[in-house]
């Protein structure tokens, strides 16, 4: 089969957000074993950030019946947060463990202090950063090395499949995120269009993958993003580059240079973007924390090599 004879129900992630699994190795092979529970407690007590009082409110493992979906919620804005998952011993529920937990401890340390409605990060992109900072240390060699307590050999050899996947997870989750994000405001601009050409439009146009011959269906409505989660989706990207630039922060401005088993690290989340709330807006709070504006620079330098 050629490239150009490639259809959507030929890739593994029909929405071609993320890539097929890895050929070489099985990264769930990684956590089979793991106790996610225990593993997210030391990841975050080597940042000094306590999530114990939000691990016996949450609810972390799958039952019948029970939501399939994974978040973070705080109930009060008084610092009940809560966290929902169902986790088994694999590489995706170790990243949602240590990524809603990120947004966990960005609720736990707003200042409490604040008026009500300042008790709450300045953007959902500011919450969403962290998050994805810290789901990124799936992949990162000291983490798996010092946290995941995996031999050393057996990290150095699967590193450079582990780094090349993000790198193309990042890039083509990028694309992905163009195709909703452009089609959102075409259609609220004008909701009568054709919608359904529209979709494949920009399918092809940002993710180069061939609509289906002959296709006349609403497909774009099968992504529930755009019923339940409006407008929404530009966060993810934005917040991933903002992610890029507090990795790069932490490195530059004298903050220990990792995430990994560094409490000054933590104290730099909390002080500088944690408990400062809906004080400022978003850029001008990441501007305080790092010492510019958004600088998207620092995420096509981490991914586009």
């Amino acid at each position: 089969m050629s490239v150009g004879e490639l259809r959507p129900w030929h890739y593994a992630d029909p929405y071609f957000q993320h890539p097929p699994r890895f050929e070489a190795f099985d990264p769930d092979d990684l956590f089979r074993e793991a106790d996610l529970v225990d593993l997210t407690t030391r990841f975050y007590d080597g940042l000094g950030l306590e999530i114990r009082d939000i691990l016996k409110r949450s609810d972390l493992h799958a039952r019948e019946g029970k939501c399939q979906h994974a978040f973070c919620t705080h109930i009060d804005r008084g610092g009940d947060v809560r966290v929902l998952c169902n986790i088994s011993g694999t590489k995706r529920w170790a990243t949602t463990m240590l990524h809603e937990f990120g947004h966990a401890v960005y609720d736990k340390y707003i200042g409490g202090d604040l008026p009500w409605l300042l008790r709450e990060p300045p953007h959902i992109l500011s919450t969403e950063a962290i998050a994805q900072m810290m789901g990124r240390h799936t992949e990162d060699g000291r983490w798996l090395r010092e946290i995941a307590r995996k031999p050393a050999a057996e990290v150095d050899r699967l590193l450079p499949a582990l780094e090349s996947f993000q790198r193309f997870d990042q890039l083509l989750f990028a694309r992905w995120t163009l195709v909703v994000v452009y089609f959102e405001q075409a259609m609220y601009a004008d909701p009568e269009r054709d919608l359904d050409t529209l979709w494949w439009d920009l399918v092809e146009k940002f993710q180069e993958v061939p609509r289906p011959e002959g296709r006349k269906a609403p497909d774009w409505a099968s992504k529930i993003h755009i019923a339940t989660s409006p407008v929404y989706y530009q966060n993810y990207l934005l917040g991933e580059c903002m992610a890029s630039q507090m990795v790069h922060a932490v490195e530059a401005l004298g903050h220990g240079g990792t995430y990994v088993s560094n409490p000054k690290a933590g104290r730099f989340l909390v002080e500088s973007l944690f408990r400062q709330g809906g004080t400022s807006d978003w850029d001008e709070t990441l501007r305080r924390a790092t010492g510019e504006p958004l600088n998207t620079d620092y995420f096509v330098r981490q991914y586009a090599n």
